[in-house]
C-alpha cells in the first residue's frame, strides 16, 4: 500500500489574502501617522517620531509593487508589528477613557491579528496531504479534512490536483513545483484502493 504523501500547493485563498496586503499596509500606515500627529500635539515627541517612522515604512511597503504579494514572511512580521501597535493604542485609548476610539482600535487589532494568524499558518503549511484517512488541505482558520467516502473522484497531474466531492464541490490546486512520477503514482495508488478507480 502507498505511503502518505504531502505536496506543496499554491493556495488560492492565500493568494487572495496576499493581493489585499498592500491595502492593509496602507491602512495601518495611515493609522500610525495619525497617531504620530496626535502624540506630537500632546508634546510626546519621541513616541510621535517613532510612530511616524513606522507609518512611513509601512506605507512605503504598500507602494512597493509586488513586494507585499511575494514576501510572505515579511508580511507576517509587519502584521505582527501592526497587531502590537494597534493593541498598544487600544490600551492607551482605554486609559484615556476614549471608549469609541478604543473600540475601533480593538476591532482593528482583532482583524490584523486574524490576518497575521492566517499568514503565519499558511507560510508554515501550504500543502495538500493524501493519506489513508483521506485528503487534508491546508486552509485557514483550520485545515480541511476530506474522508475518502466524501471524495467521488481525484484527478492528479504532474502540475495540479483536482478533488471532486460528494457535495458537488470541485477543489483544484496547482503544485508549487511539478511532482515526480513516483509521487504521482502514490496518489494514483490511493485512488485505486479507496475510490476503486483505474
Amino acid at each position: 500500500m502507498a505511503s502518505p504523501l504531502t505536496v506543496s500547493i499554491v493556495h488560492p485563498q492565500y493568494n487572495n489574502l496576499k493581493k489585499y496586503s498592500p491595502v492593509l499596509h496602507f491602512l495601518a500606515g495611515t493609522v500610525f501617522i495619525a497617531a504620530a500627529v496626535y502624540e506630537f500635539r500632546i508634546d510626546n515627541r519621541i513616541t510621535a517620531f517613532s510612530e511616524l517612522v513606522i507609518g512611513i515604512d509601512v506605507i512605503t511597503l504598500a507602494f512597493m509593487r509586488g513586494f507585499a504579494e511575494d514576501s510572505s514572511r515579511m508580511n507576517a512580521i509587519f502584521r505582527f508589528i501592526e497587531v502590537l501597535v494597534f493593541g498598544g493604542l487600544t490600551i492607551l485609548a482605554a486609559l484615556d477613557q476614549s471608549w469609541i476610539t478604543a473600540c475601533f482600535l480593538a476591532i482593528a487589532t482583532g482583524m490584523y491579528y486574524y490576518v497575521f494568524h492566517c499568514e503565519r499558518k499558511v507560510i508554515n503549511r501550504e500543502k495538500v496531504s493524501v493519506h489513508h484517512l483521506g485528503v487534508t488541505i491546508s486552509n485557514f482558520p483550520k485545515d480541511k479534512e476530506l474522508e475518502w467516502d466524501e471524495i467521488t473522484d481525484l484527478e492528479a497531474l504532474p502540475h495540479s490536483i483536482t478533488i471532486f466531492t460528494s457535495r458537488k464541490k470541485i477543489l483544484r490546486f496547482d503544485f508549487q513545483k511539478a511532482i515526480a512520477f513516483d509521487e504521482l503514482e502514490q496518489i494514483h495508488e490511493f485512488c485505486r484502493h479507496y475510490l476503486k478507480s483505474e
